[in-house]
């Protein structure tokens, strides 16, 4: 059942949807109020809401804030294209950025077993602050609702290029950071830990995702000859579905376990790839061939993802439980947390991605635990399966 929250993100939603439709019809049928666009980003922005209710502590106020960028980028939209004005223009222009950035942190926060915020996690907060205020202040759009779009690079001036070029990249390697950290924790982890860091690192790459198909939109608009209107539709719909598929996949995470959150995932990576796909061959083919060929690919591509993801889901874990109140006697609390994990199979990567601490802290942890369950060097033994029985012989 959906929260007074969730309704006031549909409804906003949903009016911002009307003033774009009413705009279209009053006369202006640029970009921003093809309906098409429009309901992906509203789409996205209930998905959101949705899976913000789902969820608990820092990832259910991520998601809500997830939700309302997309809403106000809707909002943005209708006051940029009825007033004209430089500054609505300008904010409607970085409003696209918030999204990818809170999609991230939302998919990171979900298996975070503490309310601090990782460092990666400030650094692509930070890093895409930055990059929006940088797409605010220096950089300007000539008429970018009349005919050009804003994947066409002649829509838009900026002024200190080579400022506005470091912060492009720099965003671009911030939204890189969460999916390899997250990756190489579940890469180094088994078993139920595995399951849980392994849908983050996929929620988090539907935002880089999103970046890769807009840099393909515009490869098809120059060199290739795709209508700007019909790219840049194609790059609102992937911008709220991508943003709400990371949410949405953190809620089914939380709640359901980790087959229907890498089923998720896989099928939203397949719909970006369809989008992109269809928008690149209507540089070549009439409506109907292009119709009929983005039919083919996306009945490959969305059962493909469904069935590999079903497989990948498979070979994983269910989602892990919380860790239980300690019971080995001697252990602090921390101690017991990182045995715990330990016990599900977490890397010292996945325990420090959990806990919010690092690497070097989990190795002063262990050593302390080995040291007060006298779990010596030996070699014919590993410390590590050791520590595990011993817990598991204290919370069966």
């Amino acid at each position: 059942m959906l929260t007074r929250a969730s309704w006031l993100v549909a409804g906003t939603a949903a009016a911002g949807v009307l003033g774009l439709v009413a705009l279209r019809v009053a006369g202006d049928t640029g970009f921003a109020t093809d309906p098409v666009g429009a309901l992906g980003l509203a789409t996205g922005a209930v998905v959101a809401a949705a899976a913000a209710d789902r969820l608990d502590g820092p990832a259910r106020r991520l998601a809500l804030a997830l939700a309302a960028s997309l809403v106000g980028y809707l909002l943005a939209a209708v006051w940029a294209v009825s007033s004209r004005d430089p500054v609505a223009v300008a904010v409607w222009g970085c409003a696209w950025i918030p999204p990818l950035a809170l999609a991230q942190l939302t998919a990171a926060a979900a298996v975070r077993r503490t309310g601090t915020r990782a460092w990666d996690s400030r650094v692509v907060a930070v890093v895409l602050t930055a990059a929006t205020l940088g797409a605010l202040l220096l950089t300007h759009a000539s008429d970018p609702f009349r005919g050009v779009a804003t994947i066409a690079p002649e829509a838009w001036t900026t002024a200190l290029a080579p400022l506005g070029a470091v912060l492009t990249v720099a965003a671009g390697l911030a939204l890189l950071l969460l999916p390899a950290r997250l990756g190489r924790a579940a890469v180094t982890s088994t078993g139920p830990a595995r399951a849980g860091l392994g849908t983050a690192a996929a929620g988090t790459v539907t935002a880089p995702l999103v970046v890769v198909f807009c840099l393909l939109l515009a490869v098809a608009r120059d060199p290739g000859a795709v209508e700007p209107e019909l790219g840049s539709v194609a790059f609102l719909v992937a911008l709220g579905g991508g943003s709400a598929a990371a949410a949405a996949w953190c809620a089914v995470a939380a709640a359901k376990g980790a087959v229907f959150a890498v089923r998720g995932t896989a099928v939203a990576a397949a719909v970006l790839v369809v989008l992109g796909t269809g928008t690149l061959l209507a540089v070549a083919l009439p409506p109907v061939g292009t119709a009929v060929a983005v039919a083919a690919v996306a009945l490959v591509c969305v059962v493909g993802g469904w069935v590999g993801g079903g497989r990948l889901a498979r070979a994983l874990e269910p989602a892990p439980e919380p860790v239980p109140a300690p019971r080995v006697p001697g252990l602090t609390q921390r101690e017991s947390e990182v045995l715990g994990l330990l016990a599900s199979g977490a890397s010292n990567a996945g325990i420090a991605a959990q806990l919010v601490i690092s690497e070097r802290t989990v190795d002063a942890h262990l050593r302390s635990v080995f040291a007060k369950l006298d779990l010596g060097q030996d070699g014919g033994t590993n410390r590590r399966v050791q520590a595990a029985r011993i817990w598991l012989q204290h919370t069966s």
